[in-house]
């Protein structure tokens, strides 16, 4: 627990210039991928389509590779990874991400929470939480869920 914190203490640190944009780009991935991986655990159910949902989601809102994504997502699953609190990561992403990009994470998150059919009252509480904390509007948390439900024919 102390490691991911400490972690997240230096990814707040400044940096030299020379690697500063590259390394902000891999703490705001990190960051991304936790926060995605802890919508698909919440509900004490990982399987396979919420990990598929949530490495498209990175892989969008991070612009890299599924592959880059899928590796991400396994480091955020490692229990030392696991965030204690969700404060320093909101902090990094709301330092990097623009107003749109932080509605496409939490539409991201209802999409995960949506894969199974189902919306985990744990899950409605986590992406509740991290749409507060991020700042993202109410009606803009409405959106990204009724927006991301799968319709049924």
């Amino acid at each position: 627990m102390m490691s991911f914190i400490k972690k997240i203490s230096r990814l707040l640190e400044p940096q030299s210039t020379d690697t500063t944009a590259n390394t902000g780009a891999i703490h705001i991935n990190s960051a991304l991928a936790s926060l995605l991986y802890e919508a698909a655990r919440v509900d004490r159910d990982v399987t396979n389509e919420d990990l598929t949902v949530a490495a498209e989601s990175l892989s969008g809102l991070a612009n890299i590779s599924i592959i880059e994504a899928q590796q991400l997502l396994v480091t955020a699953s490692e229990p030392k990874n696991r965030p204690t609190s969700y404060h320093p990561l909101a902090t990094i992403i709301n330092g990097h991400l623009t107003y749109e990009q932080k509605c496409r994470l939490i539409a991201s998150m209802w999409s995960i929470a949506h894969s199974d059919d189902y919306v985990d009252p744990h899950e409605d509480h986590i992406i509740r939480k991290i749409s507060d904390l991020l700042y993202v509007a109410h009606q803009d948390f409405i959106h990204g869920k009724i927006s991301t439900r799968k319709t049924k024919i």
